[in-house]
């Protein structure tokens, strides 16, 4: 036969079990959703003068261009842009976003330029351990890999 003490320690661990749960539903609610890889496995990639420099370099390039969609919405006009991933690479158990050089759109290799052209791709997918800056001109990849740190 259950005791007024052993009702009210069921009832003060159920409450502590739902403010729980609570917390942790609205955090999972709010966090930001981070993108799934667009490939489920090895593709094979036609080959350039790119793919022939990080085969060189040691890098596996495991899949060739990717479009990723983006919705903005500015004032509540929606808007409809993309991102651009030239490959993905791979060195030992290290996953990479490439980007190529293009004449175009050069950067400049300040840390303002390098974040302003490269920080959406380094953070774009969890899975991805930074950007690889190939050009195929100049026969250089560069490894970029990016820290937020704290507000100051």
């Amino acid at each position: 036969m259950p005791q007024d003490g052993d009702q009210f320690v069921i009832l003060l661990i159920l409450i502590i079990l739902l403010v729980i749960g609570w917390f942790r539903f609205k955090r999972w609610l709010y966090s930001p959703a981070r993108l799934k890889l667009p490939f489920p496995t090895y593709t094979p990639v036609p080959h350039s003068e790119a793919v022939r420099l990080m085969e060189q370099a040691g890098y596996e390039v495991i899949c060739g261009k990717k479009k990723v969609p983006l919705l903005v919405d500015v004032d509540d006009i929606p808007l409809d842009s993309r991102l651009f991933v030239d490959y993905f690479a791979r060195k030992g158990e290290e996953l990479y976003v490439v980007k190529l050089a293009r004449e175009r759109q050069p950067i400049q290799w300040t840390g303002s330029g390098v974040r302003d052209k490269l920080l959406p791709y380094c953070y774009l997918f969890s899975e991805t351990h930074g950007v690889l800056y190939v050009d195929v001109e100049e026969g250089s990849i560069r490894k970029i890999k990016m820290d937020i740190g704290g507000v100051e």
